[in-house]
């Protein structure tokens, strides 16, 4: 895994120039009255950056180059350059542009203020974090449904097999609890049968039968090189996710999750395993919200998810951080063979989703 130590923008601008630090110790010819104004110069705009969450955030990320190449910028500039080549350019193949310029044009149409970074493999960051607001930290890891070409023609599975276990459209139904609210949201559009980010880098590759519905999935063994290829993007993933927690201050890290439809499957269920004792009373009154005020027939906790990979580790390291999950269950919003999605439906969940957590 990536090792790093974080280092303050002073300590990055002294390592760039030694006039910003210490204007009378360089060498560069220039008067030292000059030099003192520039040197209060960009000190102010380091202050300016420290105090911004956002610019802090992207100037680690660029300093310790582990992701390559970034879209940032706000989504008013990458929205209208969507369709220009070098955004086209930028992602590994046209079925993840397809996904990612849909996106756009879909949250465009609800919120076009926010910033945003992109990744060539499909993470992308919606950034709407207000400060002295209540900010959630919103993850769709499994929503993505893109698996690159190479990988796909090694696989046995159809896109029909694979839709029963990828969180189809969740990213809809729970992306306006930030769009519309106040907090960063961090959307995948690689599948969970490509590489799935929520479970340890050992088990994040599927195998044959390495799951309990997983029963063949690969006609071809991946190589090593295809199989590194896939965990940069798992890499990537964790060191953003780190980044955003050390540098923003979240009320609440929510992973957001669909389940299949299986016997004793609750309407919605709470993965609570990580979430801090000082929190459950929370907890237990969305419960409550969500069967007495949004009439969900049946609401239970860790039934039969109590939470994944990705918040055992922010728990093991940030104990203290209220982080939960939750799971709705896919007869909620899919038709019966769970192969299309019910557009009335998707927007009724969302709309009551928000109603819930909006009075936060």
């Amino acid at each position: 895994m990536l090792k790093y130590n974080k280092l303050k923008w002073s300590e990055l601008f002294e390592k760039i120039s030694p006039i910003i630090l210490n204007p009378k110790k360089s060498s560069i010819t220039i008067s030292l009255s000059k030099r003192f104004i520039l040197f209060d110069f960009l000190n102010k705009i380091t202050k300016n950056i420290e105090d911004d969450p956002h610019l802090n955030y992207l100037s680690i990320l660029k300093y310790y180059k582990v992701l390559g190449n970034l879209l940032t910028g706000s989504i008013h500039e990458l929205h209208r350059d969507r369709n220009k080549k070098y955004f086209k350019d930028f992602f590994i193949d046209n079925d993840l542009y397809i996904l990612v310029k849909t996106d756009l044009e879909r949250v465009y149409k609800i919120n076009n203020k926010l910033n945003l970074t992109i990744t060539k493999r499909g993470i992308i960051i919606y950034d709407n974090y207000k400060i002295n607001d209540f900010n959630m930290l919103l993850l769709t890891t499994h929503s993505g449904t893109w698996v690159p070409e190479n990988i796909k023609n090694k696989q046995l599975i159809s896109n029909e097999t694979r839709f029963l276990e990828e969180d189809i459209a969740i990213d809809r139904i729970y992306s306006d609890l930030v769009l519309k609210k106040s907090g960063i949201w961090i959307d995948n559009k690689m599948s969970r049968f490509a590489c799935d980010y929520n479970r340890t880098p050992k088990r994040a590759i599927y195998n044959d039968h390495s799951e309990s519905w997983i029963k063949k999935l690969w006609k071809t063994d991946l190589t090593k090189n295809e199989k590194q290829r896939l965990m940069k993007g798992y890499e990537e993933f964790y060191f953003i996710l780190e980044q955003l927690i050390v540098t923003y201050k979240f009320n609440i890290i929510f992973d957001g999750h669909s389940m299949r439809d299986a016997k004793g499957r609750p309407d919605v269920s709470f993965g609570v395993k990580f979430v801090p004792d000082f929190y459950m009373p929370i907890i237990h009154h969305l419960k409550t919200e969500f069967a007495d005020k949004q009439c969900f027939c049946d609401v239970e906790l860790n039934a039969p998810y109590s939470g994944g990979h990705i918040l055992e580790r922010i728990h093991r390291k940030h104990p203290n951080v209220f982080t939960s999950s939750l799971e709705i269950n896919k007869r909620l919003y899919m038709s019966k063979n769970r192969k299309k999605v019910k557009e009335d439906k998707i927007l009724d969940l969302s709309e009551k989703i928000f109603k819930i957590f909006g009075n936060f």
